[in-house]
């Protein structure tokens, strides 16, 4: 690999560490905090949540247009500063308003990077390199997880200093259910974005066993760190192993979707990037005030089995459409 391909796929793996792991899903660890001071129900926690994704939806196809008319060079520098904004935005909000427009002006930031990146990707990386770059890339959301687990034990209690779905309630789940402290919610969220990291393999995993097989066996891990979560909440060692089932299994997931994505429109890798991830960003918006609902009314066990059996089925039935759909000839309509 050259010089300029790995200088690439460093500043690549920053930019999506910080705005996915750090503008983005760091309110999910710090959103007991967040609730407490702010006032946040949690329906409405999951209302806020979901706004990150409805910036991501309107980003992603904005992005996904502009990269091609302006290249990606200044698409990926506008998403750096528009994390930093929303995270300054989120520090300071004293009110569930304000705080839900900083989340949702952060989750922005995300829908803009993705694009950029596998344009860039597309132009300076060979074709047989560009799977396992683009996966890498991609694992940078771990990267910035893993950095906030950290950065939570630093500022203990001060969520505000530290902005300066799983994503969303997993940590009420570890407290709230298992009476743990906060750092407990801390390591596990590090588990999740170190084990996320295993989410760079995609691409190499996709080239050895298919798109298929990785697809089923990532929707499978999904499903059991979903029930293994609530199932057993106050047993410390499966909290860890839900964590890291969940960070792999996400990353993984995502992994396969921009690959699945970049193949079928093989021309156009910004549009192929963007279709599939904007699809995951509308489940979450319909998924993240469903949880906050079901988790009001229901309860966390019914929620998180739910979702998990929501996986199960998708693995059921997209098994014999993925590869195929994979396989197709590449696309240039959007």
């Amino acid at each position: 690999m050259t010089r300029t391909e790995c200088r690439l796929i460093v500043a690549g793996t920053m930019l999506i560490g910080t705005t996915y792991g750090l503008a983005r899903f760091a309110y999910g660890l710090f959103l007991p905090s967040m609730r407490e001071e702010v006032g946040l129900s949690a329906t409405l926690a999951g209302i806020i949540g979901s706004g990150a994704y409805v910036g991501y939806c309107l980003a992603i196809v904005l992005s996904a247009l502009l990269v091609e008319r302006f290249g990606p060079r200044r698409i990926a520098v506008s998403a750096a500063l528009i994390a930093a904004v929303g995270m300054a935005g989120v520090a300071v909000s004293t009110q569930a308003i304000w705080l839900a427009g900083a989340v949702l002006l952060a989750g922005t930031s995300t829908g803009l990077a993705s694009p950029p990146m596998a344009q860039a990707v597309s132009r300076a990386i060979t074709a047989p390199r560009q799977g396992r770059a683009n996966t890498v890339i991609n694992a940078g959301t771990s990267l910035g997880v893993a950095v906030s687990g950290p950065v939570a034990f630093i500022a203990t209690g001060q969520w505000r200093l530290a902005y300066a779905a799983f994503w969303t309630f997993s940590s009420e789940v570890v407290i709230t259910l298992g009476h743990f402290e906060q750092a407990t919610a801390n390591i596990a969220w590090i588990l999740i974005g170190v084990a996320g990291l295993v989410g760079g393999a995609a691409g190499d995993l996709i080239a050895r066993f298919s798109l298929n097989t990785v697809h089923r066996a990532s929707l499978a891990a999904m499903a059991g760190a979903l029930g293994l979560l609530v199932l057993s909440p106050s047993n410390l060692a499966a909290v860890f192993v839900s964590g890291a089932l969940f960070g792999a299994a996400y990353i993984m997931l995502t992994g396969v979707y921009l690959v699945w994505g970049i193949r079928l429109y093989a021309d156009r890798p910004a549009i192929g990037l963007g279709l599939p991830f904007l699809m995951i960003a509308v489940g979450q918006i319909v998924g993240s005030p469903l949880a906050g609902y079901l988790i009001g009314s229901r309860g966390y066990l019914v929620c998180f089995i739910a979702f998990a059996l929501i996986a199960v089925a998708t693995a059921l039935i997209g098994d014999r459409t993925t590869e195929r759909a994979a396989l197709q000839p590449a696309s240039t309509s959007p």
